[in-house]
């Protein structure tokens, strides 16, 4: 009975040990939560880690992202780390969406700090999760443990594109296209005014032949007392001169 009573509360504590290691697992927050950009644009994304209490000496941070739409340009260690590079510890492949980053605090830490920053630049437009990779280990004193958290979205969005407003221009090939003449109708023709014609007075023929005659007579001065007085002179002559032809007939 007392042997079996060891063997349980042996295994209590081994339970319990092991939740609180389990509960003390290291967590790797990544900040902001969630992220909204156009393509072309660049953000960046904060690391944190909390061991919870426990102490850890050495941490390896495993991030993977979209390939397809992201892409990480840097990562900037946070300061009191020391960066470990070596191969399977450090690596960018853009290609298969993978950032393995880990570094040492020579003190230890127990309670959250800042591990570092990446920046990353959308490609195109697309939505699509960072999240903590397998390979997060966190190193303690004597043993090491898994590292997890929680993931962010990101979402690439495409600006929209206003499609200008089409212009129908037509070509014109010389200055009078541009200014043409227009063909002046029936209605627009103007209106000629009347050519003034001479009026020539009528002169009935007795009149001029009579005018011709009172002219003769008056000398062209148009006076009656002067033609009245050619008529005199012109029949005496007639007188003088047909008189003594007459006689001398007889």
């Amino acid at each position: 009975m007392k042997k079996n009573i060891i063997t349980i509360t042996l295994a209590t504590l081994g339970l319990l040990a092991f939740c609180n290691v389990t509960l003390a697992a290291t967590v790797v927050s990544l900040s902001p939560s969630s992220i909204s950009v156009n393509p072309g644009q660049s953000f960046n994304v904060s690391v944190s880690v909390n061991p919870q209490g426990i102490n850890n000496f050495v941490e390896k941070i495993e991030l993977k992202y979209p390939a397809d739409i992201l892409q990480v340009n840097s990562f900037t260690l946070g300061s009191a780390w020391m960066a470990l590079t070596q191969t399977g510890y450090d690596l960018t492949d853009n290609t298969n969406g993978v950032l393995l980053k880990s570094a040492g605090y020579p003190s230890g830490l127990s309670s959250a700090t800042n591990f570092g920053t990446v920046s990353f630049s959308a490609k195109k437009a697309g939505k699509g999760i960072v999240s903590i990779g397998g390979n997060s280990v966190a190193f303690e004193a004597n043993s090491q443990s898994a590292i997890n958290g929680s993931p962010i979205s990101v979402a690439i969005t495409a600006p929209t594109v206003v499609a200008p407003k089409s212009t129908t221009t037509t070509p014109v090939t010389s200055e009078r296209a541009q200014n043409p003449t227009p063909t002046p109708s029936i209605d627009d023709q103007p209106i000629a005014a009347p050519t003034e014609q001479p009026v020539i007075p009528q002169v009935a023929p007795n009149a001029s032949f009579m005018g011709t005659i009172g002219g003769i007579m008056t000398l062209g001065t148009g006076s009656i007392a002067v033609g009245v007085l050619v008529v005199v002179l012109i029949i005496m002559i007639g007188f003088y001169v047909i008189r003594p032809l007459v006689k001398k007939k007889k």
